[in-house]
């Protein structure tokens, strides 16, 4: 078997190119790409490279703690990781002087780096399923929500994520993490699987289509934080109308997203989420062998 630290490495490789893929993915509406910074006046391009080179370390740390993980409670190693996705969030506030760029994915791909090194304990370098690693997930993140939000009502100052659980009920990225991440399963991994038989587009044509599902079907508490639920429920809705269309295979795909992205702006919608997701949906592709 290959040595726990140069898995490591390649499973943080896998995280960081997850990252730098998703910014990259070009026109996201509302989200910073290649061409303009979205809904965002504090951070663009140039700051998302700065803080998805500030991560590595992080997601090294997890896979490694993730690699070396015997505790039967497999919950426990949502606690160990816990030190070094700290860690990980000091790293990319110093790099980008403070702005919160990626706070929601160093999460979930701290999370998805760990259980990737404990399968590879198990079972040797190889590639995984999106459904065995999400399974995982669920096992690890068990009663997260739980947990978290347990003294909520005693709180006299709560952050975005409390005030929307105990206004709304919206768990989000911990809902999420729980679930085992079922939006991504139930509308981007058999996005990729197919794309990887058929292969008729580019990978940022797909990345963007998988974008519009995962925009169409997930809570994004972002976009509640920024507009409400009613700003949620038209992302979704406009989202749908662009897949129902035809999605990425219009021939003014690009152009109708570019508009939508203006909206977006106008609308100060961001559905960053949703760009966490596909981060996700990246990574698990990677895992599976289907993106380089």
């Amino acid at each position: 078997m290959k040595a726990k630290e140069e898995i490591a490495h390649y499973i943080a490789s896998m995280a960081q190119r997850a990252i730098l893929y998703e910014v990259s993915t070009t026109p996201k509406p509302g989200l910073v790409d290649r061409e303009n910074s979205g809904a965002h006046k504090d951070m663009d391009f140039f700051t998302f490279m700065a803080s998805s080179s500030s991560l590595y370390r992080g997601m090294y740390q997890c896979a490694l703690e993730g690699f070396s993980f015997e505790d039967e409670d497999k919950r426990e190693l949502l606690n160990i990781i816990r030190k070094p996705g700290i860690e990980c969030e000091k790293e990319m506030f110093k790099a980008t002087d403070g702005i919160n760029t990626h706070k929601g994915i160093i999460f979930s791909l701290g999370i998805l780096s760990a259980v990737v090194g404990s399968l590879y304990r198990k079972h040797g370098f190889n590639y995984f399923s999106s459904e065995e690693i999400c399974e995982e997930v669920k096992k690890i993140s068990e009663d997260l929500s739980i947990k978290d939000f347990r003294n909520i009502n005693d709180k006299e100052v709560l952050t975005h994520g409390e005030r929307l659980y105990k206004q709304y009920g919206f768990k989000g990225i911990r809902g999420e993490v729980e679930s085992g991440f079922y939006t991504v399963r139930k509308s981007a991994v058999g996005l990729l699987r197919q794309w990887q038989v058929e292969k008729v587009s580019s990978l940022n044509d797909l990345f963007l289509e998988i974008l519009m599902h995962l925009m169409a079907y997930s809570e994004d508490t972002n976009v509640i934080i920024r507009g409400g639920v009613e700003s949620l429920e038209y992302v979704k809705a406009i989202s749908k109308d662009f897949l129902k269309a035809g999605g990425m295979k219009q021939v003014d795909a690009k152009e109708k997203l570019n508009i939508m992205n203006s909206d977006f702006i106008a609308r100060n919608i961001s559905p960053g989420g949703s760009a966490d997701l596909l981060a996700v949906t990246i990574f698990l592709g990677m895992a599976e062998g289907i993106i380089k």
